[in-house]
C-alpha cells in the first residue's frame, strides 16, 4: 500500500481518543506514484483516494485505491487494511498493529508470473517527530508461478524510519530511509526520500517530494536509481 498517508498516520488518528466512531475520506493527486522506491505508474500521474473508519477503542479499518501502470493488464490497486493503535502509558510512545491486503484486479501475464495480490502484517511505533514501522509478507499470489527472483511473496519484509518536523507558515518537512528485503534471490535494496509540505487550509495540502534507491542493476528489482521529484496534493474530509 502506498497510502496517501502512512499506516502510522492512520494509527495516530485511531489512538487520538475520538469521542465516537468516525468515518473520514481522503483524495490525492500525484505527478508520480512511488512505493518502496519504485514508480507504480511508469513515471506517470495518479489519482488516489479512500475511506477510513476509527473508534475510541483504537481500532481502525479502511480502503484506499490508485491507478497503476506496470506495463501489463494491471491498471488499478486497491488496498484493504485494519488494525489497532494506542499509546503506551504516559511514555509518549504510540504503537500500531495491523494487516493489509494489496489487490490488483485484472493483473497477470507472464512478465508478472501470474496474479499480483499479496498480504502483509505490520507493526509500527512513533514518539514525537520520529516513527518506525516493519512489514512482513504472509502470502502472495506469485506462489502459483514461482521464479527465482519473485517478489511480494511470503517471507519478504520491509522497514522504514522517518521523521517529520513542523515549520513556520504551515510548512512541514519530512525525511525517511527504508529497506526492501526478499526471501527469493531478488536483490535487496535501500531507498530514501524527503518532502516539503504546506497546509493550505480548506484546499488541502501541497507537497514537493524526492525519492531515490540504491538499485540500478538490471538484476535488481529497483532498476532505476536516479533521483525522482514529484508534486502532490491531498485533502481529507
Amino acid at each position: 500500500m502506498k497510502f496517501a498517508k502512512t499506516v502510522i498516520a492512520a494509527a495516530l488518528v485511531a489512538s487520538a481518543g475520538v469521542a465516537q466512531a468516525e468515518v473520514t475520506a481522503n483524495v490525492s493527486a500525484v505527478s508520480n506514484y512511488y512505493f518502496r522506491g519504485i514508480t507504480q505508474t511508469g513515471d506517470g500521474a495518479a489519482i488516489q483516494g479512500g475511506f477510513d473508519y476509527s473508534n475510541e477503542s483504537g481500532m481502525y479499518a479502511g480502503v484506499w485505491g490508485s491507478n497503476v501502470d506496470f506495463g501489463s493488464k494491471a491498471s488499478t490497486e486497491i488496498d484493504l487494511y485494519g488494525g489497532f493503535g494506542g499509546d503506551i502509558g504516559d511514555s509518549g510512545v504510540s504503537y500500531d498493529l495491523g494487516a493489509i491486503y494489496y489487490a490488483y484486479p485484472g493483473a497477470g501475464g507472464e512478465a508478472q508470473a501470474g496474479d499480483l495480490d499479496y498480504a502483509e502484517v505490520y507493526v509500527g511505533a512513533s514518539m514525537g517527530m520520529f516513527s518506525a514501522s516493519f512489514y512482513y509478507n504472509v502470502w502472495g499470489e506469485v506462489e502459483k508461478n514461482p521464479t527465482d527472483t519473485q517478489v511480494n511473496d511470503s517471507g519478504d519484509y520491509f522497514w522504514d524510519v522517518s521523521a517529520e518536523m513542523p515549520l513556520p507558515e504551515n510548512f512541514s518537512v519530512g525525511v525517511f530511509i527504508a529497506g526492501a528485503n526478499f526471501d527469493s534471490k531478488a536483490d535487496d535494496y535501500t531507498y530514501w526520500g524527503a518532502s516539503l509540505s504546506k497546509d493550505v487550509g480548506e484546499f488541502g495540502s501541497l507537497s514537493l517530494n524526492y525519492e531515490q534507491n540504491d538499485g540500478g542493476d538490471s538484476d535488481n528489482v529497483a532498476t532505476d536509481d536516479s533521483a525522482k521529484m514529484w508534486l502532490g496534493w491531498s485533502k481529507e474530509f
